[in-house]
């Protein structure tokens, strides 16, 4: 499954420290979101995504594992690179 992000946002954890929602946009045009914690061990692979997402870039991920509206946070994310009408 192919999605696009849409956006990024960090938030103040009440366990201390941040973390992150990741909103996505499949493509069947469905809004989705994961959340995501510096502290789980998980982490390590979304990094470049919330790096490249930060910076405004506009991208797709795939091997994504979804359920409901929801990414799973121990996905294993694929940033897809070139054109994507290619």
């Amino acid at each position: 499954m192919r999605t696009t992000v849409t956006g990024i946002k960090k938030n103040i954890s009440k366990y201390g420290g941040h973390f992150y929602y990741i909103f996505f946009k499949n493509e069947e045009g469905i809004s989705l979101r994961s959340c995501l914690d510096p502290k789980m061990g998980n982490f390590s692979r979304w990094e470049k995504i919330i790096e490249k997402a930060v910076a405004g870039e506009v991208f797709e991920v795939d091997n994504l594992i979804q359920k409901g509206n929801i990414i799973d946070a121990d996905s294993f994310p694929k940033i897809i690179e070139g054109d994507k009408n290619a």
